[in-house]
């Protein structure tokens, strides 16, 4: 029972030592200079698709047999931490204050 306790502990420790460096990682990525940030902010209000917009921000395109199109966006990743870093950030700054 003591082992089992220890081994959860370990992983436990292992997970919170994986968020605070995610944490840490996020915090000191996230500026104007960001590849991701620089990319969307340059085409936040466009009107017309160009070739330009889709190779500064797709990855690619998938065409299904049944006519659904997917599109992987190069910076998915990348936005949806940092807008999850700035929405936590900034409840946990106006909860603060």
């Amino acid at each position: 029972m003591k082992s089992d306790y220890e081994r959860q502990a370990a992983e436990l420790a292992d997970v919170l030592a994986r968020l605070n460096a995610e944490r840490a990682e996020l915090a000191n990525g996230v500026d104007k200079e960001h590849p991701a940030l620089v990319a969307f902010a340059k085409y936040q209000s466009i009107e017309t698709l160009t070739r330009e917009i889709l190779t500064d921000l797709v990855d690619h395109i998938k065409v299904y047999e049944n006519g659904n199109i997917s599109v992987h966006f190069k910076f998915a990743d990348k936005f949806r931490k940092i807008a999850e870093y700035i929405e936590i950030n900034t409840t946990d700054t106006a909860e603060a204050g």
